[in-house]
């Protein structure tokens, strides 16, 4: 401001006056000047660097945080296992209890009856009848224990496998729930570092107008996407007309008609539960938490919001509103971690702000499957997702479609 007073002076000062100012003052003027250019460029070169920084550390934060939401379901997992393992073996043991005290009883018989062998018997010199029925009862008996015996023997090993397993699956929950910690250790360290960094970064960005050209750009970016994805939309539906043509042509003149394999109606990769278009007023919010900018507010001077921005906690889950195709993910200067789901009709529903994208593009998602974690990527100073739907590249008031 010093520099540009003086500049303003100069200038309204008659030519004359101008000739007579000190030479020395002029000098220092344009040394100012010069340090002040300097400043800017340096400062310039300086924000750059900080943004790509925050890009580096936002792009991180989205892969651990995806290596935790894995984690987290491996856990779940070996639990589930480890309660199976553990009925399981509950059950075991109690049918080796009944085993062992069915054994035992038969032994407690056997001792009863004096434990008379196969030669006593004979050496009685009892009806040789009786001595044969005995003889067959007694190999009975001695079949049934080795019976028994076996069976324990083979839950006892059964037993034994089990709780190998549960050692070795308690000892894998152990090292998870250690990475779980220190994924979440690094979590928070980049959210920090991320932090920090965007503060500089904010400090060091001046002027409404730089902050405009940045969000228009932003946009501009998004925009293309989305005519992108509508332009595909449009062809797919205009090659499925044009391959249903010759079929109905030809069924209507009563003559078979002969595809050839480049003539085969191309099908969309998901079929929806109900057209897109009867859902409006029913669809669920995608995350549960407080609108903190509505659809047509006003963003800045020149721009309105074409969506809503909806706080909510870092890491809540982010769920698709109704199922579709997945057909832009990735990251997006201004929005971070999008995802864009198609729907059918040109319908499509946008997701951004997030910390991590849990889907790839043309994966198939349903109604209110996990999608996302909500976060503050692309340079937000708080956690929130920002929602859009769209029909085509017409934007929609998400408020009248969600409940």
């Amino acid at each position: 401001m010093k520099v540009y007073t003086y500049l303003c002076i100069l200038l309204l000062l008659p030519w004359g006056n101008l000739q007579a100012a000190d030479t020395s003052r002029q000098k220092q003027l344009q040394r100012e000047i010069r340090q002040l250019s300097n400043s800017l460029n340096s400062q310039k070169s300086e924000s750059g660097t900080l943004q790509a920084e925050v890009t580096r550390l936002e792009k991180k934060l989205g892969d651990t945080s995806r290596q935790y939401y894995q984690t987290e379901n491996k856990i779940e997992s070996i639990l589930a296992k480890l309660q199976d393992a553990n009925q399981k073996k509950l059950k075991l043991e109690a049918e080796l209890d009944t085993q062992k005290a069915g054994l035992a009883q038969q032994l407690q018989a056997l001792y009863s009856t004096g434990g008379q062998s196969h030669l006593r018997l004979l050496l009685r010199q009892d009806d040789p009848s009786d001595i044969s029925r005995t003889v067959r009862y007694f190999g009975y008996l001695n079949e049934n224990r080795i019976a028994r015996i076996q069976k324990i023997d083979k839950t006892l090993t059964e037993i034994e496998t089990l709780r190998t397993s549960i050692d070795k699956d308690r000892t894998y929950l152990q090292e998870l729930n250690s990475t779980l910690e220190q994924q979440k250790k690094d979590i928070e360290s980049t959210l920090a570092s991320r932090s920090s960094t965007l503060s500089r970064i904010k400090t060091d960005i001046k002027g409404k107008q730089a902050k405009l050209d940045k969000l228009k750009a932003e946009e501009s970016r998004l925009q293309a996407v989305i005519d992108q994805v509508a332009r595909q939309a449009e062809a797919r539906a205009t090659d499925k007309k044009q391959t249903e043509s010759p079929t109905r042509s030809s069924s209507e003149k009563g003559t078979p008609s002969k595809s050839k394999p480049s003539e085969t109606p191309v099908k969309t990769s998901f079929t929806p539960d109900k057209p897109f278009s009867t859902l409006r007023g029913r669809l669920s919010w995608p995350v549960r938490g407080k609108i903190i900018h509505n659809y047509g507010s006003a963003r800045n001077e020149k721009q309105r919001w074409k969506g809503v921005v909806i706080s909510a906690s870092g890491g809540s889950s982010v769920k698709a509103v109704a199922k579709g195709r997945v057909a832009f993910s990735g990251w997006m200067d201004g929005y971070g971690h999008l995802i864009i789901i198609e729907h059918d009709n040109r319908y499509m529903s946008l997701y951004g702000y997030n910390r991590a994208v849990y889907k790839k593009e043309g994966a198939i998602v349903g109604a209110n499957e996990t999608i996302a974690a909500v976060g503050n990527s692309g340079g937000r100073s708080q956690d929130g997702l920002y929602f859009e739907i769209r029909q085509g590249a017409s934007p929609q008031n998400p408020a009248r479609w969600c409940r």
